[in-house]
């Protein structure tokens, strides 16, 4: 499976990593860790042509800025396999290159993720996937919900990230926005 992501900056990084290791020390969630680094999706597929992707990714990084981001609050997708996640405020600029990032890239890529379609994106950071069950997610969010969560920082880059379930994910390619 492959992934445009913008990773999160040392600190914020650090901040989502604390988050992270309380989740498996009190709940036993360790699926996260086979995400390549915390991080905010624009794209998810089970394909993608790398050598015409490369260009038009860069392409619009060369174009952009840093990307004010702001979490607040914590949100779980529901059904089969919740995911427990920081919601992220959604601003016209962060809208503005998800459309481009589509527009761009959707004919290189086969079989998409429904749920980063445009149309019903929720952009948000991950703290736990693919292990939560009925009886580890109300530790979960019992482990966290009760703290003060709010990050704030920027994106500064757009990467191709490969994972699988399974198996930890990594950068391919990383481009980064100019200063």
């Amino acid at each position: 499976m492959y992934a445009i992501i913008s990773e999160l900056n040392p600190a914020a990084s650090t901040d989502v990593n604390t988050y992270w290791q309380k989740l498996s020390m009190v709940c036993g969630l360790e699926a996260i860790f086979h995400m390549p680094t915390p991080h905010l999706t624009w794209m998810v597929s089970q394909e993608i042509d790398i050598h015409h992707a490369a260009p038009l990714i860069s392409q619009i990084a060369s174009r952009e800025g840093s990307i004010s981001l702001h979490t607040s609050g914590l949100g779980i997708f529901t059904g089969k396999h919740p995911i427990l996640y920081l919601p992220v405020v959604k601003s016209q600029k962060m809208i503005t290159l998800h459309q481009a990032i589509w527009n761009l890239l959707q004919p290189l890529m086969k079989t998409h993720n429904e749920f980063y379609f445009p149309k019903a994106w929720v952009p948000h950071i991950t703290l736990a996937l693919n292990d939560l069950t009925k009886d580890n997610l109300a530790c979960a969010v019992n482990s966290i919900a009760f703290e003060q969560i709010e990050i704030k920082t920027t994106l500064d880059s757009l990467s191709i990230a490969e994972y699988e379930k399974e198996i930890a994910g990594e950068i391919i390619k990383r481009f980064q926005f100019p200063e």
